[in-house]
This record gives structure tokens, C-alpha cells and sequence, in this order.
């Protein structure tokens, strides 16, 4: 059977699309086998494979007399609960531009536990992080850092004793986030790093090795005044080429020398983070950095929510 791509949907159409749970399992398992049924076992293709009528997750093979799961080796593969939950809670992934809590999430499943509703965006943040985009970005990127974590500033908070405010930026004990931004297309490629041998800074070499991951080489590199930049400034293996702007003075010197694009991503993940998540672990904190950078690239696209689904299955 063939399924169209879809867009994310309401719940309208979420419920129109999926008025069952074996409508969702026939979604996901056309889905994994777009080429034909094969089993497992044997190695049939197309032909004698099909649903068990007793329960839809479960295929059987005419050719050697055995059943497998059609949903092996994806992320429902161990799941007991109705599938369309699964779907659902992707396409609100999707369309939540901050994000959604598992709390969020448990409430509008109906799940018994938050820990099972935590446990499924963990699974479905998971998948995002099968798509990578190496060397890829073209012409001119903007890169930049920013600091997560810990307890957001009170936009109130007007106390005197400097030691005591919470520190930003550079030299904070947040948790450093590097993400180069493609100009042309807006996406962006956003990773959690470690700090220097000296605890503090990030370094040249961890900014460069960044860029080099997803640029194609010979591109415009939009920075800041952050000295860790200066590497760009030499003669280097990819070709780069650093235009800066100093943001002690301005944030934009015309000419499209800034970099308010990805300026931009960070304001969009901390609301997140903090209005949203309210706390995330340095452990845990790729996952969610990955899933804002996955919304933001699939913004445009109609196929996002089988884009997503495609990644699950694999």
C-alpha cells in the first residue's frame, strides 16, 4: 500500500488519518518496507509475507512457516502502547516550537506515567539524532556559542553584589553549545561541548573542528569578536574566510556582516529550556539541542512528519 507524505497535522487530521491503531501500524510498516516485505528469517521478498490477523504488529512468512514483528529494529519495537500515541506525540514534537514537556505530553496521551510519556520523547529525540549534515553547508555560515543550564536570571534581579548574580556567556559554569547556521538554506547544526584542558574557554581547535564537520570548505565564516575565532583568521585546511563583527559595538555593520541568525536558534532554545523543560542534565542536553535543530530544519517541509517516522524505522 502506498502512503502519501504527510505534513504535520491537527488533530483533526491526525484522527482522520489514524482512526485505529492497525491504521498506524499499516503507516509505519509501508514505511520501513517501501521496497517490499522481507523476512528476517529467510530472506523472501515481497511475495506469501503478510499481517497476522490475530494482531497487526506481527508479520508471517508463507515461505518459511515463521512470524517476525514488523516493527523490529525501530523505536516501537518493545512498546505496548497503542501506536497512534507514538504518532501523535511526534507530530506534537514537531509542531511545538518550544518544545513539549513530558508532563505536557503525559496530559494530552493520557499516559499513565510521566516517566513513560519522558521515556517515548527520549526514544523519538533519538531518531532525530540519525540525521547529520556533513559538509553540506555551503557559501556563508554564521557560528557562534552559547551557555545553557542552570537557573535562568530574574529580569528583577537588581542585586549589588556582583558575586552572588549568576554569571553569562564566557567563563559561566553553564554547559557550551557551538552552531553554525547555513545563510542559504537556515539550517542549523548545533552541538554541546566539552570546555578546554583549562576548564574555562572553548578552544580554536573545537571551533574549527565544528565547522569543518558540516561545511563543504571555501565558505564565509560570520563570528563574533571571540578570540577562540582567530584560527580562522589564519591560512586553513578548508579554505575558510572570517568576517567579524565586534558586539561590544554593534550587532550588525551592513553588508550582511552578523550574526543574528543564529542568535536567533539560542534565543528559541532557551525559551525552551527554561520556559519549557525548566531543567536539563548536561547528559541529556544533545538530545534536546538536537531536537530544536531538527524542528528548525524541517520548519518548510511537508514531508516532516514521514521525514521523522523514516528515521525511527532505521
Amino acid at each position: 500500500m502506498h502512503y502519501q507524505k504527510q505534513r504535520d497535522m491537527t488533530y483533526f487530521e491526525f484522527t482522520k488519518r489514524f482512526p485505529d491503531e492497525n491504521s498506524a501500524i499499516d503507516f509505519i510498516v509501508a514505511t520501513k518496507y517501501k521496497d517490499g516485505y522481507v523476512c528476517p528469517k529467510c530472506g523472501s521478498i515481497h511475495k506469501g509475507i503478510y499481517h497476522q490477523k490475530y494482531n497487526h504488529r506481527f508479520m508471517y512468512c508463507n515461505n518459511c512457516k515463521s512470524e517476525f514483528s514488523a516493527l523490529k529494529g525501530t523505536i516501537f519495537e518493545n512498546t505496548h502502547l497503542d501506536l497512534r500515541m507514538w504518532l501523535y506525540a511526534m507530530n506534537l514534537v514537531l509542531v511545538s516550537r518550544k518544545g513539549i514537556s513530558a508532563l505536557q505530553l503525559k496530559r494530552e496521551l493520557g499516559m499513565g506515567s510521566y516517566q513513560s510519556a519522558w521515556r517515548m520523547l527520549q526514544q523519538i529525540r533519538k531518531a532525530m539524532e540519525k540525521e547529520e549534515y556533513k559538509e553540506t553547508f555551503e557559501a556563508v555560515v554564521e557560528i557562534d556559542e552559547t551557555y545553557v543550564g542552570g537557573k535562568p536570571r530574574k529580569n528583577n534581579d537588581h542585586s549589588d553584589d556582583e558575586d552572588n548574580k549568576p554569571k553569562r556567556g564566557r567563563g559561566t559554569s553553564k554547559t557550551p553549545v557551538i552552531g553554525v547556521k547555513e545563510r542559504n538554506t537556515g539550517k542549523v547544526h548545533a552541538v554541546v561541548a566539552n570546555y578546554n584542558d583549562e576548564g574555562k574557554q572553548l578552544s580554536g581547535k573545537q571551533l574549527f573542528a565544528v565547522l569543518k564537520k558540516v561545511c563543504k570548505g571555501n565558505n564565509t565564516v560570520m563570528t563574533d569578536q571571540f578570540s577562540g575565532y582567530n584560527i580562522l583568521d589564519k591560512e586553513n585546511e578548508c579554505n575558510f574566510v572570517r568576517l567579524k563583527i565586534d558586539h561590544t559595538v554593534t550587532y550588525s555593520l551592513g553588508d550582511g556582516i552578523h550574526t543574528n541568525g543564529i542568535d536567533s536558534f539560542w534565543a528559541i532554545l532557551k525559551r525552551g529550556v527554561y520556559g519549557v523543560f525548566h531543567n536539563v542534565s548536561v547528559k541529556h542536553m544533545q538530545k534536546y539541542v538536537t531536537e530544536f535543530c531538527y524542528r528548525l530544519n524541517h520548519r518548510d517541509n511537508n514531508e516532516a512528519f514521514t521525514s521523522l517516522v523514516e528515521l525511527a524505522i532505521v
